[in-house]
């Protein structure tokens, strides 16, 4: 009799371990961005690489914003074939600049107005606001004063406010005591973004795989249900 109780000592700890296990896999399941938020997204440059929008709408994506310029001079090589593209299947589009933090505010405005058809983006224009990719040789007072007239000028000319992509760094030092009434799209990879404020977007990864896509997709989702994004739309 002893030896039979010992032979079946695993079964309890099993029973307990699997049970955990699926404990933990339902709360990771219902905790991701992408199943918390039902609107998802996502954002692609030339960097991107080759793209079938066909097969992308087919795949639960609600948005695509697609960079158009960068700094004062640069457009992005792939930015009319995605934006076209995506508005051909009926992805709701929009696009952004990146903000280079050694450029004028004006000519960088001018840069982006120059590459994009403001009647044609279903939601407001962005600008990239972010340390990564920018060497800063200026006064944060000064790079803040380019990026208000950044905002300013683009804001004229679309009639709507811009949207400010950022990280939660940048935005502590750059944006948050100058824009109160800019929508959000916040970069947070490792955590639900807490930024003092609400936002509108989160970017939550940048490895993301889609089937048509060549490379590597950036993952955002729209805070807010359906009913919600429909009114975003339509705004």
């Amino acid at each position: 009799m002893a030896k039979k109780k010992n032979k079946n000592n695993w079964v309890l700890p099993l029973a307990l371990f699997l049970t955990a296990f699926c404990v933990w896999l339902l709360v990771w399941f219902l905790s991701a961005p992408d199943h918390r938020y039902l609107i998802r997204g996502i954002d692609v440059s030339a960097h991107t690489g080759k793209i079938d929008w066909e097969k992308v709408k087919n795949q639960n994506v609600s948005f695509a914003f697609v960079k158009a310029s960068e700094g004062a001079t640069l457009p992005d090589k792939a930015f009319k074939k995605n934006f076209e593209g995506a508005k051909k299947v009926g992805i709701p589009v929009s696009a952004y600049h990146f903000f280079n933090f050694n450029r004028d505010g004006d000519r960088q405005a001018n840069n982006f107005l120059r590459r994009i058809k403001l009647h044609e983006l279903d939601l407001p224009p962005v600008v990239d606001v972010e340390e990564w990719g920018n060497k800063i040789r200026r006064p944060r007072k000064a790079i803040i004063a380019d990026l208000k007239a950044f905002v300013a000028i683009v804001e004229r000319a679309a009639g709507r406010k811009v949207i400010i992509y950022t990280n939660e760094d940048t935005y502590k030092f750059y944006i948050k005591d100058h824009f109160p009434a800019n929508d959000i799209w916040i970069c947070s990879f490792d955590h639900k973004p807490e930024i003092g404020r609400p936002w509108t977007f989160w970017q939550y990864s940048h490895t993301g795989k889609l089937k048509g896509v060549h490379g590597k997709v950036d993952f955002n989702v729209f805070h807010g249900n359906t009913l919600e994004w429909q009114r975003y739309l339509i705004r």
